[in-house]
């Protein structure tokens, strides 16, 4: 008789910006809801997060702050703002009920700096993932500001006895790029999208349906796509989904989608919920987005299990695409490069772009479907453990 494996008994103390019921964040939400949903079956996690959402003044509604919660497989505390909850959070800390503390970012004063620097103090074991934040791209974002911040973390070595994760090796080459060679840095992907398509559209019309769903904000690139549109000889409509979080980057874009020729529409959709987001994708015949850079970029996971060809750069995990028959991955030194797939892909026959996106679907089911990612995090808490 088949026995259940034994589940771990160790904790996992981990710190995030927000996380459910928020979508705001984006991919890190995704990242972390998924880690909890799969790996929380095997080790035991405590969350400690915002009590609202990105950019928002008023807390959530739904759930409780400033106390446990059990949300899936974890225990969740929504940390109020205040000085009482960041003493709430110290006492957390200084109990030592947990075997790991794992930080879900890097610049973030509140969940990463605050945290980390109690749990050095106290020896304790700390695993911190910096979510893309290494990337040339992320870090030319305020760089000021960011370069003083890491300098900090030098001075006060923060940055020694840890382990980084690292979601690919294009992002432990970022790791090492900041703090040199001999980072403590272990590779475990992060987990991605089990909601796949199912029911994959003919094309309708003669023009071409893309989509960006992101963040409205510079390192998206959302400008940038609406130049390699202007570029773009055939019929298109881009949709532009997500939360406009950065104001006047988004009213740069409006002024450039008002100058775009008459062939190439483009409407800003709103926001969409996770529940949303793979149903939404699904109805469109191409992923558009030229990001800056992505540690991982689940929303790109998420087109792929709807069954889209994607257009993004090379500034991702997700390489070599068009060898896989999955997309294409472009440098950005190339935008003219962009438009010659849009213009390619628009007068490719319906029957010909049902046969791509029934390949592209095919691959994700495989791809998602695998075990070894979650076995690499579970692995990733068991090493640091033995090594710290």
């Amino acid at each position: 008789m088949k026995t259940e494996p034994k589940k771990d008994n160790r904790v996992i103390l981990t710190f995030a910006g927000h996380f459910l019921p928020g979508y705001k964040g984006g991919g890190p939400i995704k990242t972390i809801k998924n880690l909890l949903d799969r790996v929380g079956q095997d080790i035991s996690f405590k969350l400690i997060t915002s009590d609202r959402d990105l950019g928002d003044t008023a807390a959530y509604t739904s759930v409780r702050g400033g106390t446990w919660s059990t949300v899936g497989h974890a225990q969740v505390f929504y940390a109020p703002p205040g000085i009482i909850s960041y003493m709430k959070v110290a006492k957390i800390i200084f109990d030592r009920k947990y075997d790991i503390v794992y930080i879900n970012s890097f610049f973030s004063s509140r969940f990463s700096f605050f945290p980390l620097l109690i749990a050095r103090l106290l020896r304790q074991r700390i695993i911190l993932a910096p979510r893309g934040e290494f990337s040339q791209g992320a870090l030319s974002m305020k760089a000021r500001k960011k370069q003083l911040f890491i300098r900090l973390y030098r001075f006060l070595r923060l940055h020694r006895c840890i382990v980084f994760q690292a979601s690919s090796n294009y992002e432990a080459e970022d790791i090492r790029r900041v703090f040199g060679l001999s980072m403590n840095i272990i590779i475990a992907e992060d987990i991605g999208s089990q909601d796949f398509a199912e029911i994959l559209p003919h094309r309708m019309g003669n023009r071409l349906r893309a989509v960006f769903i992101s963040r409205i904000s510079p390192m998206k690139n959302l400008l940038t796509a609406l130049e390699i549109l202007q570029d773009v000889h055939e019929p298109v409509l881009y949709h532009i989904y997500g939360p406009i979080e950065d104001r006047s980057y988004w009213a740069r874009c409006e002024v450039l989608i008002k100058s775009l020729p008459p062939h190439i529409k483009v409407e800003y959709k709103g926001e969409l919920t996770p529940d949303q987001v793979v149903p939404t994708l699904s109805a469109y015949d191409l992923f558009f987005m030229p990001t800056k850079g992505e540690n991982y970029g689940h929303v790109i996971a998420e087109a792929l299990c709807a069954g889209l060809p994607i257009l993004i750069t090379d500034k991702t995990p997700w390489r070599k695409l068009h060898e896989q028959g999955i997309g294409w991955d472009l440098p950005l030194s190339d935008l003219r490069a962009f438009s010659a797939v849009i213009d390619e892909l628009a007068l490719l026959p319906t029957f010909e772009h049902l046969k791509m996106r029934e390949s592209v679907l095919a691959w994700a089911k495989n791809k998602f479907s695998q075990r070894d990612v979650i076995d690499a995090n579970i692995t990733m808490f068991r090493n640091a453990y033995d090594k710290l």
